[in-house]
């Protein structure tokens, strides 16, 4: 297993959704990771997509809202994009992403600034789960008795609760998550602004953004994002935008 060669192969790239009519994000996510000191951490590295590369790294401290952070040209055309009316705050920020081993990641980024290191690994039948949903064509994303069973495996194989692979976004975009590789976040460290966050736990209830729940468990997955565009001129606008620099 070499998760770092899967993330190097995905090259940097602007382009479309093979759906028509919708917008796209590639790349490699830690959805959800909770700590026993009751913070929140995500990151989403989303090479290919249709405005530019970005990677965004998600804050929840306990007893408080979201707050994204994000590496790439304008947080219009990130995460904040898609949830932003849920956060606290969003802002842009210089965050590295490096891979130290075959599964092993660090993030760093300052301001905050946070040191975050992550160790990855699959069970032989989660890696025998994971060939097959790589494989499965994009279409079975959009059946819904299809969807639905990945749910259920999702919630009772993975341990990630009641989270749903297809919603609504806080902007309102009807999104569907092809999680299309699983894995187990083994171990887990972090330091945000000087102060350790504690160690990784699985929580019993699922922690949300906006109305979405996240997986309950440390999880990192390969996947892709599609929602239909919903202002049409809006989409143009910001492309042009980007392009005018």
């Amino acid at each position: 297993m070499n998760l770092a060669a899967k993330a190097r192969a995905i090259e940097p790239r602007t382009g479309r959704s093979p759906w028509d009519g919708h917008e796209f994000g590639r790349g490699y996510a830690v959805l959800s990771l909770p700590f026993d000191s009751g913070h929140l951490l995500g990151l989403r590295v989303f090479p290919q997509n249709d405005f530019a590369p970005y990677v965004s790294v998600w804050h929840r401290p306990p007893g408080d809202g979201w707050a994204i952070y994000v590496d790439g040209p304008s947080l219009e055309t990130a995460c904040p994009r898609y949830w932003g009316p849920a956060t606290r705050s969003t802002a842009l920020a210089s965050i590295e992403v490096d891979w130290t081993g075959p599964n092993d990641l660090r993030v760093s980024m300052a301001g905050p600034e946070l040191e975050w290191t992550l160790s990855m690994g699959a069970s032989p039948p989660l890696r025998s789960l994971n060939a097959v949903d790589s494989a499965l064509p994009r279409w079975t994303w959009r059946v819904a008795p299809l969807l639905r069973f990945r749910e259920w495996v999702a919630q009772h194989v993975l341990g990630y609760g009641d989270i749903r692979l297809s919603f609504t976004s806080a902007s309102g975009h009807e999104m569907v998550l092809l999680a299309r590789e699983n894995y187990r976040v083994e171990s887990s460290s972090a330091r945000l602004d000087g102060r350790h966050l504690g160690q990784p736990v699985t929580l019993e209830e699922n922690p949300t953004v906006g109305d979405v729940p996240l997986p309950t468990a440390p999880s990192f997955v390969f996947a892709e994002a599609h929602a239909p565009i919903v202002d049409r001129a809006e989409y143009r606008r910001t492309k042009e935008q980007l392009l005018e620099g």
